[in-house]
């Protein structure tokens, strides 16, 4: 059974690396946005494709890699801290991504996908005050998870 557990533990650390290695780009990405607002709806789209095909997905993938690697390993997280906190901390990030970050982008992509509007003096705008909010929320919450990331590869 060692060479299962061996298994679980290369897909689990590979799948870490293939679905959130993407996201440390998404900051870079949304930094060039900001200097070149014109694309910045491209940018969005971009950080929302890579989130729902590669980084939900791949979490998914790694928890279920890491419960057979709990499984095999013969691992209790009742007894084991360091496992818990983990499994708790994931847990609440991925939740928080799925509930509330991807909404956000969502609504950031909808806000971006027409012109802007007009201003008084009939030249476009930038955009809309509700977006600079969303665009805020959306860059505190990401580097709040990349740092529980961090300290889930710390723990492991």
């Amino acid at each position: 059974m060692e060479w299962l557990a061996s298994l679980f533990l290369f897909l689990h650390i590979g799948g870490v690396i293939v679905a959130f290695g993407p996201t440390i780009a998404f900051p870079f990405i949304g930094a060039k946005a900001a200097q070149e607002p014109m694309h910045g709806n491209f940018a969005l789209r971009v950080n929302e494709l890579i989130g729902e095909r590669v980084v939900e997905p791949g979490a998914a993938f790694v928890f279920l890699m890491g419960v057979g690697l709990i499984v095999t390993k013969g691992y209790n997280p009742l007894t084991e801290l360091w496992l818990l906190v983990s499994i708790v901390i994931f847990l609440i990030i991925f939740t928080y991504s799925l509930l509330v970050q991807v909404p956000r982008v969502r609504r950031m992509v909808a806000l971006t996908s027409g012109p802007p509007p007009a201003a008084a003096d009939g030249a476009p705008s930038g955009p809309p005050p509700e977006f600079q909010e969303l665009a805020a929320k959306a860059a505190r919450a990401g580097m709040l998870s990349t740092v529980g990331l961090f300290v889930l590869v710390f723990l492991m």
